[in-house]
């Protein structure tokens, strides 16, 4: 700034010298001289003049302002670096108070410990006192006690290492005759039994509605089954517990829809339902007795077919009982054991459900008492009785028949469970694991076959999992009801984590370059502002720039 007003100070100077000096050779030159300069010289004489100073002018402001922008620019680059520095020692500052105070908490983490070791060598002493002043008696106790303590921590696990190589070999013969057999039983893999499906009501009109329905509400009463109308999905389904009377009010239905039957034409249909019916029942139940090469009366072949409408989870009744006869008599032959006795137990073990829905009480007790009615041998019913542990099972036959019914219950494929069933299974298994406050998280796999339990590694150490995965097995086995086996495994993970610390101690920029690259900047600026002002060089004398323009 200052130079700028020197400069114009400078050109108005200059330009006062010039006119006082055309003045004064104008008084001063005599006449008789020679002639005179034409004003228009001295005008073009101090024009020349003033342009001149002008010129200086401008070039003396140029200098003045190129050279503080290089300082200027110095200035920022000099700040910029010097706040830099003052960030990088905030940080570094930062660190060492992070490190100071790492460093004290270690200092306190060795101090305890040293005090902890302190105390632990001083009872080591005491110890050792009181072991050396012992006489033989208390020394051998005090040996035995610890002897004990230790083989308390290592017996679970020396007994499952145990069992599993006494069982090693014998498992897996058993495991492959029972896949053996399961896939020769192919025929349990077919189910065509056939199931209620809603009757669709879409499409017809009020009249046609009304009679259907007035039909159908007859076959229920009928066949002991409910209707139901479900207006928004416009359908109607009949649901009912008599495996018997559901299926006969299947039949009817389908025929009243097909044939579009009045009320009072559905009772001769269902009478003629019933006889076709009870002749297939019949037949069905002959077949299963003449296939598992069974004798008995016709009674007996008449319950056994009532089972082919009977399902559990999914799973139809006739077949899982012939499925689990095979399976028994399989186990019975490889036993040494009467395999038909042992095949009649498990194709009648679940006999029972078909009267279960009249006959108040378990369907085990219910079978095992209509067998003894019709004159089956009483081992067989008391195989049937006790395949739930109704009855305490007493005889070979009667675990071979438990064992049967487990197998053709729990295989892929057998049962299905609803959505609801099998959520609330998978959270009760789950919930069994994770209250136990050593658990940390459980996961149930393979459809709540199997439990995966991570533990926390501070609370339970490796001696220690045999015990809490027994005693984990143990709830699950008093708690939930469940087919085939869960098999729980405990995992135990340590793990040690450290982190860098940052690096900050990073150079600064040098200087040159960041003065170099704002002088060329400025340069640039200045010459657009010139270029842009070229059309005004031709002003008065007395004109200046506003000190603001740079």
């Amino acid at each position: 700034m200052a130079a700028i007003l020197f400069a114009a100070a400078a050109v108005l100077v200059v330009a006062t010298v010039a006119i006082m000096l055309v003045a004064r050779s104008r008084v001063a030159a005599p006449p008789a001289a020679a002639a005179a300069p034409s004003p228009t010289q001295v005008r073009t004489e101090a024009a020349t003049i003033v342009a001149a100073a002008r010129t200086e002018a401008l070039a003396i402001r140029e200098a003045t302002t190129e050279e503080v922008a290089v300082r200027s620019a110095a200035l920022e680059a000099r700040e910029a670096a010097l706040a830099e520095r003052e960030r990088t020692w905030r940080d570094r500052r930062a660190i060492f108070d992070e490190r100071r105070f790492a460093h004290r908490k270690r200092r306190e983490e060795i101090d305890e410990r040293g005090a902890e070791v302190g105390a632990a060598r001083e009872e080591v002493r005491r110890t050792v006192a009181e072991r050396a002043a012992a006489d033989r008696e208390t020394a051998e106790r005090l040996v035995l006690e610890s002897l004990e303590a230790e083989l308390e921590a290592e017996r679970a696990e020396r007994v499952a290492q145990l069992v599993a190589e006494e069982t090693a070999e014998p498992e897996a013969a058993v495991r492959t005759l029972l896949v053996g057999a399961v896939e020769r039983q192919s025929e349990s893999h077919v189910d065509t039994a056939p199931r209620l499906s809603p009757i669709n009501l879409e499409g017809l009109d009020e009249t046609h509605r009304e009679r259907l329905l007035t039909a159908l509400q007859v076959v229920a009463e009928s066949t002991g089954t409910d209707l139901g109308v479900d207006n928004e999905r416009e359908q109607a389904t009949l649901r009912g517990l008599d495996p018997v009377g559901r299926e006969v009010a299947r039949q009817a239905s389908i025929e009243v829809l097909d044939r579009g039957v009045q009320a009072a034409d559905v009772p001769p249909l269902l009478l003629r339902t019933r006889h076709r019916l009870s002749a297939a029942i019949e037949d069905l139940g002959e077949r299963a007795m003449w296939e598992m090469a069974m004798e008995g009366r016709p009674e007996l072949a008449e319950l056994l077919g009532v089972l082919h409408y009977r399902f559990s989870y999914g799973q139809n009744a006739l077949l899982h009982c012939k499925e689990t006869g095979y399976l028994c008599g399989v186990l019975a032959a490889e036993l040494g054991l009467p395999q038909s006795a042992a095949r009649e137990a498990g194709t009648l073990h679940d006999i029972g459900k078909a009267v279960d829905h009249d006959v108040e009480g378990s369907h085990a007790i219910i079978g095992g008492e209509l067998l003894l009615i019709l004159g089956i041998d009483p081992t067989i019913a008391h195989a049937v009785k006790a395949h739930h542990f109704d009855v305490e099972p007493s005889t070979d036959l009667a675990m071979l028949t438990i064992c049967a019914d487990a197998i053709s219950a729990s295989r892929p494929g057998a049962r299905r469970d609803t959505l609801a069933a099998y959520l609330a299974r998978l959270e009760q298994l789950q919930g069994i694991a994770t209250r136990h406050p050593q658990v940390e998280r459980a996961f149930p796999l393979q459809a709540g076959r199997e439990v995966r339990i991570f533990v926390k590694a501070g609370k339970v150490t490796d001696p220690e999992m045999p015990a809490l995965t027994g005693e984990i097995a143990r709830e699950i086995e008093s708690e939930m009801q469940y087919p085939g086996v869960i098999k729980v495994t405990l995992i135990r993970e340590t793990q040690a984590i450290a982190t860098a610390p940052v690096q900050v101690g990073r150079s600064a920029e040098p200087l040159e370059p960041v003065l170099a690259g704002a002088a060329t900047k400025r340069r640039r600026r200045r010459k657009k502002r010139k270029g842009n002002g070229e059309g005004d060089a031709g002003g008065s004398a007395g004109e200046t720039e506003p000190a603001s323009a740079d």
